[in-house]
């Protein structure tokens, strides 16, 4: 009895081995290699370079940001931080009202024109 089972049970395996012979990796064919198209390099987008408005004039919350990132990265992160504690706040985007968006303007314009703060 257990003869006859450990036999039925030899046959299934050699069945199962047949079967699976297709799929594994030595069995697999070797197919022509496919031809990846070729892409067009992808081109970064530069950061646009950021121009000083005048002094005196009014801008856009952007390039305000823009210009405090910039001078940030020079090295005058200390001197921004500092002058916005001058007017209550902890950044650009909070400065509200001709009596402190209009004057970090003009502070930040010389800095960035003059490479020092006034």
């Amino acid at each position: 009895m257990i003869e006859t089972e450990i036999k039925k049970l030899t046959a299934a395996i050699e069945a199962l081995t047949k079967a699976m012979a297709p799929l594994t990796a030595d069995y697999v064919p070797v197919e022509t290699p496919v031809e990846a198209p070729v892409e067009a390099p992808v081109e970064t987008p530069v950061e646009a370079p950021v121009e000083a408005p005048i002094a005196k004039e009014v801008m856009d919350k952007d390039v305000l940001t823009r210009m405090c990132i910039k001078l940030s990265r020079d090295g005058h992160k200390d001197a921004i931080k500092a002058k916005l504690a001058t007017y209550g706040v902890t950044h650009v985007t909070k400065l509200v009202g001709d009596n402190n968006y209009g004057p970090f303007c003009d502070w930040t314009v010389d800095l960035f024109n003059k490479g020092e703060p006034q």
